[in-house]
């Protein structure tokens, strides 16, 4: 045929990946330890200590997690230890950062387990998530 029309791009090995088809499905949260600070500035051990022991940790069963600090407080690192331990058995995933981070985090994750041996030969085009 003379004026058959040819599919040049299907020809071309160019692949589309779209992220949508890889978005990681929960509900998010933001956990926000200057809630829990003495004055907005202060982490009173035995206080913090006691929100642990008596939090519902059930709420945050299969969410995604980012625990970060709003206010201008120094918070030290047991705090997040303490947190993440008791996230950690229920929430899909516990990041430290915003839901940014967390955004950035899960993609990471599912973007690092594609078979990249499936597109070696191939020229690959992303199609984002908006």
């Amino acid at each position: 045929m003379e004026n058959e029309i040819v599919n040049k791009v299907s020809q071309s090995g160019l692949i589309t990946i779209d992220l949508e088809e890889f978005y990681p499905e929960g509900k998010r949260v933001l956990f926000d330890i200057k809630d829990h600070l003495f004055q907005g500035l202060i982490l009173r051990e035995k206080d913090f200590r006691e929100f642990i022991k008596n939090e519902d940790w059930n709420k945050y069963k299969d969410k995604f997690v980012a625990l970060t600090c709003s206010a201008d407080a120094i918070v030290p690192t047991w705090a997040y230890m303490l947190l993440t331990s008791q996230l950690e058995p229920v929430a899909k995933k516990v990041v430290f950062g915003n839901l940014e981070t967390l955004e950035t985090i899960l993609y990471n994750d599912v973007l690092s387990k594609i078979n990249t041996d499936d597109y070696k030969d191939a020229r690959v085009v992303i199609k984002g998530c908006g």
